[in-house]
């Protein structure tokens, strides 16, 4: 089996702040459906740089808030106060309306289909111990934690299995690791949701996870995600026989701006491998959510992720060779001149009879557009699949002199 690569769910795309206040200002006067959403923005930027970099299962990027805030939102959960960064239960809570499917839908309808998308929902307990008691509304951690599964975290995950948008749902509980001793009712709380669970569950466990491993596996989901990065220790744990989750492995810290490289990655990958078998490694991903990293630093570390998890499955890349046209591939009706005008900025692709005469030409700023032209008209023209990935390389050039015009383009037509 070959994992596949994710992330675990925040990701640094922020809308500005006044592009928020105006859109929240709007809004309050029953007039949001005259202004974008700006965290839609935030979603597809999320989407965007996810796909771009490999990641195979992203999530929406839980860009709109935290793991708290979004599932304790007012708007959303009745029974909750906020007061500044604390948040209080003074009734009992009940959901007023979904949560995440408004979002997740959008990211369905952006992502291309062969994608899968697998979202976060912060657990019942974790969601329980943060919040404040207050009111007489519920009489301890438990009776509350309970609650909220029965109506907050099942609705919403019947809610995603019904619009058929998401592959994997993931429950994210940054609290189970954390605490010197662990109630037995969370597997209850795990055990009513997988009876309603339709979709592969991931269970997400932050930090140091070895003293609670036995309990996870008690759960009835279909992956333990868990911090290896940090907590190599852990290796001897998840090594062991006698359990049925297969495992989400986090090789790479999600907090240190530092990007590590594809060897490093790739070798605790490899490690992993042969401590848990090939078969039982579900998922590559960074040790936790990277909402608190630089964007950039971000997707450098996806990109070395998927670079590294390639080379651990897949081996070593080849040497690519270099894109000479010999007289074979040469067309049979004509050839190619790529210029530059340099005045309007713009690519020129002439394709000419081998009597100097122009069959097509084609002019843009974008090499893409070009290429595509082209390719369009590939047939029609004569022109070889093998000819055109020879001018892809041309096109970029000629694109990159326009960046900077102290550079002179000149296609390379004797090699």
């Amino acid at each position: 089996m070959i994992p596949k690569t994710t992330t675990i769910g925040s990701y640094p795309a922020f809308p500005k702040a006044e592009d928020v206040d105006y859109y929240l200002t709007i809004s309050s006067h029953g007039l949001e459906n005259d202004v974008i959403d700006p965290y839609l923005w935030t979603i597809e930027e999320a989407l965007e740089d996810f796909t771009s970099a490999g990641i195979e299962v992203p999530s929406t990027g839980q860009t709109r808030g935290d793991l708290y805030s979004l599932f304790l939102d007012p708007k959303s959960v009745k029974g909750i106060r906020w007061s500044g960064a604390e948040a209080y239960a003074e009734h009992k809570v009940s959901r007023i309306s979904p949560i995440r499917l408004p979002d997740v839908t959008y990211a369905r309808g952006v992502l291309p289909s062969h994608y899968e998308l697998k979202e976060p929902i912060t657990d019942a307990y974790t969601l329980a111990r943060f919040l404040k008691i207050s009111g007489g509304a519920y009489g301890d951690t438990r009776e509350l934690a309970e609650d909220i599964n029965a109506k907050i975290v099942i609705p919403e995950i019947e809610d995603l299995q019904k619009s058929g948008a998401v592959s994997w749902i993931q429950l994210d509980s940054p609290t189970l690791a954390a605490e010197s001793s662990t109630p037995d009712y969370i597997v209850k709380l795990y055990e009513d949701i997988a009876s309603v669970a339709k979709l592969p569950i991931v269970l997400h466990a932050c930090g140091d996870a070895t003293r609670v491993f036995s309990l996870l596996t008690k759960t009835k989901v279909h992956t333990i995600s868990l911090d290896f990065y940090h907590y190599p220790r852990l290796f001897d744990e998840a090594s062991r026989n006698g359990y049925d989750q297969l495992i989400g492995l986090g090789c790479m810290d999600s907090q240190n701006p530092r990007v590590e490289t594809v060897e490093e990655t790739s070798k605790i990958i490899e490690f992993a491998k042969a401590r848990l078998g090939e078969d039982r490694i579900q998922f590559i991903h960074p040790h936790c959510g990277q909402r608190n990293l630089n964007r950039e630093v971000a997707y450098e570390k996806n990109v070395n992720l998927v670079l590294a998890r390639d080379d651990a499955y897949f081996g070593p890349p080849e040497e690519a060779s270099p894109s000479r046209l010999k007289p074979k591939d040469y067309d049979k009706r004509g050839y190619f001149l790529v210029s530059v005008k340099r005045e309007t900025k713009e690519i020129l692709v002439a394709y000419y009879s081998y009597e100097h005469v122009p069959k097509k030409r084609f002019r843009s700023r974008s090499a893409e557009r070009i290429f595509q032209s082209l390719y369009d008209e590939a047939d029609e023209l004569g022109i070889s699949r093998r000819h055109l990935a020879y001018l892809t390389l041309e096109l970029g050039r000629a694109e990159a002199s326009l960046e900077d015009l102290s550079k002179t383009y000149r296609q390379k037509v004797i090699e």
